[in-house]
């Protein structure tokens, strides 16, 4: 903290990136709610090197407004901005919120009252409680893409809407927490899945479209984020995490399974019991390759043709299960003798537990699960 800023009561940190023609309405609509509700407040604006004028209209506004500049040359990304911009905070209570005007400024007071009377230790500005809302302006998209979203951190925190990026949180809470470096943009859902113990509150808030600019959140956003569940899961819940990408990477191999089976007897014309053998061994030699990968990356520095015969024996065992239900169904059953890729989905879903239990055990040994902690490794901690 720098000794020459004197200390306030809010800091709001404002990362942006091309957003100077929101930036002079959000600075404005703040400091009207600090002179009316009594707060003593400075705005923070950590810009990611625009080039768009947002640095000539900050020295403007500075000139008679408590707005600070810190410009990143190098570095990108929202909540490293985030991070950056409280570094060097001096405001006992840190607030977070878009530069976009989709958080509205108005309910600034109420996550920082929460926050400075002690009801909480991180008030969050949220869509999906009641009295919550979201602009009419959202299409069914946005809309789905925002609960799958939420959907996905269920098993982090117990919070509605962990994925808004605007809450306050108080500064002593911030500096004990364990370092933070989320990929991405997720930098609430971060602070929530390492600091299990802190008191959250969720403050109904207004979301609103942005009205000028453009949206950051594009594709490379949204695989930024699955890494960021990836690396938290695995820190927090590290065998969960690693019974569910290997249901993940099974079910992509269930996908090839199936395309390797339509293609030998539908196209081929190969009996379906050879087809079926056939299409297995594609299958599981795909799901080798990806869960060395992804799923049991300590696994990688062993030698590839022992693992990969070790995974197909342990899958040859499983399909015995998953073999033999498919024979079931298709001999005692015209339903599913016409349909036989749902005989095959059933399948699967009987010879899972055995094959995840027998790779994890016998072929790739602790994988993802002896990786605990490395997700929380990063930054160093806000000091």
């Amino acid at each position: 903290m720098s000794g020459e800023v004197p200390p306030v009561d809010l800091s709001v940190v404002v990362p942006t990136c091309r957003e100077v023609l929101n930036i002079e309405e959000l600075v404005e609509r703040l400091c009207r709610v600090f002179s009316a509700h009594g707060i003593e407040g400075e705005v923070l604006v950590v810009d990611d090197g625009s080039d768009d004028g947002t640095e000539e209209l900050c020295a403007r506004l500075a000139r008679s407004r408590p707005v600070r500049l810190l410009v990143r040359r190098t570095e990108r990304g929202l909540a490293t901005a985030v991070i950056h911009g409280m570094r060097h905070a001096t405001g006992r209570v840190l607030l977070c919120m878009d530069a976009d005007l989709s958080h509205p400024p108005e309910s600034v007071p109420d996550l920082y009252r929460a926050v400075d009377s002690g009801a909480c230790d991180i008030a969050i500005g949220s869509r999906y409680v009641e009295g919550g809302e979201v602009d009419e302006g959202w299409g069914l998209f946005r809309r789905l893409n925002s609960r799958i979203a939420t959907s996905l951190a269920r098993g982090l925190t117990k919070v509605k809407d962990p994925m808004g990026g605007f809450f306050a949180i108080r500064r002593e809470v911030l500096e004990s927490a364990p370092p933070l470096a989320p990929p991405g943009y997720k930098i609430l859902l971060d602070l929530l899945a390492k600091c299990p113990k802190a008191r959250a509150m969720e403050i109904p808030i207004r979301f609103r479209d942005r009205k000028l600019g453009e949206s950051k959140l594009d594709l490379r956003q949204r695989i930024l984020y699955l890494r960021h569940l990836h690396c938290l899961y695995r820190a927090r819940r590290p065998v969960l995490s690693e019974i569910l990408l290997y249901g993940l990477v099974g079910l992509s191999g269930l996908a090839v399974d199936l395309l390797a089976f339509s293609l030998l007897y539908r196209i081929l014309l190969v009996n379906h019991l050879a087809s079926r053998a056939g299409s297995f061994v594609v299958a599981a030699t795909w799901n080798w390759a990806f869960n060395r990968r992804i799923t049991f990356d300590g696994a990688r520095a062993r030698a590839r043709l022992p693992q990969w015969a070790g995974f197909l024996l342990v899958s040859a065992t499983a399909f015995l299960l998953n073999w033999g239900t498919y024979w079931l169904l298709t001999a005692s059953s015209a339903f599913f003798l016409a349909a036989k890729e749902l005989a095959i989905v059933c399948g699967v879903v009987a010879g899972f537990a055995f094959n995840y239990l027998g790779a994890r055990l016998l072929v790739f040994g602790r994988g993802a699960a002896a990786a605990e902690g490395r997700g929380l490794r990063g930054q160093a901690p806000l000091r």
